[in-house]
């Protein structure tokens, strides 16, 4: 009910024709049902039987496939927007909420609950056809005889109350797998991302799969076949209910109502013709009820990430035609390190960042040098004071102009294979320029804006992220630690030519970094040190310094 419910609010109209054409398709085959009951006791002639016969043949045959390419349709539409309109919402989340909602939650949602809806959805026409198919032929046999009707009517029903209070059980152990599934996707991610790790030790790879992926994986099966079973013995119970109705027709009806050979003629064969339907119904069942699951699962993550949608404004409120002028007043945030439960505050900060300007932020390892970060870039919140950018207060509202003004690439960087920009002919011919530049001509090639690889060595695939990173041609450029994994010669290259390049442009710059060699290519260098800038010093000025920030 819930999916169809899901598929109403798609198109209503589509759903109506669907129906429509399945109700027309039911009373065919009740037709059929009938013609050939008639054939059976002779009550018409057989030249008559037979058009009638061909004619609701060649009616069901149209109108269930109406129906079902119709709802299929309606589905495959469904599911598009499904994942157009999830794919958007992540993208509008705020990075804090994203981090909160979990990888492996969201990748087994994105992944396993839509494959599984996808897998019910297939199986939607074919079982929506049935269920009107068996409304329609008991409706029938209501229509020929309600005293015998009755009898049946009180099996079937006491059957569906007897599946729906056996179903209780599996669908449980039905519901506490979806919840495992996020377990196993974070054990299967930490295989994966630790594999090197894994096979150095062996031991300690022998230890994650025995202590970490065999009891997860356990209790998959266990709970898999929980709900099986249970299913199992609900269909069985069905079917044998389902039976138990033709032993009243054929064993207890005749003596208690004594109906006419034609009645239970009819009642015998639309009966033995309801069988496939109803079979495969039951069999549909355990199907649709996980994917009812997962669509509650898309339907809360739906939920969670659609309170934090943000919209660019119409009109950038921070162009105003002056010099670029980035602020920070008594900037807090907190967050809690890794392992620990005490809550590490950065701030409170003030900072001032001119365009043209090339700044250096130091510090040693956990000092907030990257949450400084993060806030700059709008993806943490200022929970004191304000970001300013060009005298204008950040908020909700405008964070999606505010952060055009900023190209980043990040110390957990991802690469992109495809370039995602405008003006693909222009932007390959300016892409292939920078990766001669970079050195990687000689590994890859710009071919209908994407890279022709990107397996690569970190170092190399970071220039591969600096060649996107130019062309977005954004007026603010943020690096964590991009020299970290360079050759000696690319590192003298990015402090030496790469940033007085972009400063030339006119570009601010902001390099997380501990490289003090080349503090005198920044105009200033601040260090930060538990949560607090402790100085800010220029960079020429300090650069015979001794010592390191790292």
């Amino acid at each position: 009910m819930k999916m169809i419910n899901y598929l109403f609010r798609q198109s209503w109209k589509l759903l109506l024709f669907s129906t429509v054409c399945a109700i027309i398709s039911g009373i065919s085959g009740a037709g059929l049902a009938a013609v050939i009951g008639s054939e059976i006791n002779g009550n018409v002639p057989g030249a008559t039987l037979a058009w009638l016969f061909v004619a609701l043949g060649l009616i069901s045959l149209f109108t269930r496939t109406c129906s079902a390419f119709s709802l299929m349709h309606l589905v495959q539409t469904a599911i598009l927007r499904l994942r157009i309109n999830i794919s958007g919402r992540l993208l509008q989340t705020s990075f804090k909420k994203l981090q909160e909602l979990g990888k492996p939650a969201l990748l087994a949602i994105l992944t396993n609950d839509i494959s599984t809806l996808i897998n019910a959805f297939h199986l939607l026409p074919i079982t929506f056809g049935n269920a009107i198919l068996i409304v329609i032929c008991l409706g029938y046999l209501a229509w020929v005889s309600l005293p015998v009707f009755s009898v049946i009517a009180v099996i079937l029903v006491t059957g569906i109350f007897l599946y729906h209070w056996l179903e209780r059980k599996p669908l449980q152990s039905m519901a506490e797998l979806r919840e495992h599934m996020d377990i196993l996707y974070r054990n299967f991610r930490s295989l994966i991302d630790g594999s090197r790790e894994l096979q150095l030790n062996a031991q300690r790879g022998t230890l994650f799969v025995d202590k970490v992926i065999a009891p997860a994986a356990l209790d998959n099966k266990r709970l898999f076949i929980a709900a099986m079973k249970g299913y199992i013995f609900a269909d069985n119970i069905g079917t044998l209910m389902f039976y138990c109705g033709f032993g009243a027709l054929l064993f207890v009806v005749p003596f208690w109502m004594a109906p006419d050979t034609d009645t239970l003629t009819k009642f015998t064969i639309v009966l033995l013709f309801l069988i496939g339907p109803i079979s495969q119904l039951m069999g549909a069942l355990p199907v649709l009820r996980n994917a009812e699951i997962s669509l509650k699962k898309i339907q809360q993550l739906e939920g969670s990430l659609a309170a934090e949608n943000m919209q660019k404004l119409p009109r950038d409120p921070f162009a105003h035609g002056l010099p670029l002028h980035l602020e920070l007043r008594g900037v807090c945030h907190h967050y809690s390190l890794a392992g620990e439960s005490n809550r590490f505050m950065l701030g409170p900060l003030d900072l001032s960042i001119r365009q043209g300007e090339t700044l250096f932020v130091v510090g040693g390892n956990g000092s907030g040098k990257t949450t400084l970060a993060m806030l700059l870039l709008g993806f943490y919140q200022a929970e004191q004071g304000n970001i300013l950018l060009n005298g204008k207060a950040v908020n909700a509202e405008n964070l999606g102009n505010y952060r055009e003004y900023f190209s980043a690439i990040f110390s957990d960087f991802h690469l992109f294979e495809q370039l995602l920009l405008a003006d693909q002919d222009e932007l390959s011919e300016r892409a292939a320029h920078y990766v001669r530049e970079f050195g990687l001509a000689n590994k890859v090639n710009v071919v209908n804006g994407k890279f022709t690889t990107i397996d690569l060595s970190t170092g190399q695939r970071k220039r591969l992220a600096m060649v996107s990173s130019y062309l977005e041609d954004r007026p603010v450029y943020l690096f964590d630690e991009w020299a970290a994994d360079q050759d000696p010669v690319f590192k003298r290259v990015f402090y030496t030519e790469l940033l007085p390049e972009l400063k030339a442009r006119g570009k601010t710059i902001i390099v997380i970094t501990h490289d003090d060699t080349y503090f005198s290519y920044a105009d200033r260098v601040i260090k930060i040190e538990h949560g607090q800038i402790q100085s800010i010093d220029n960079g020429m000025a300090i650069h015979a310094m001794s010592g390191s920030y790292s």
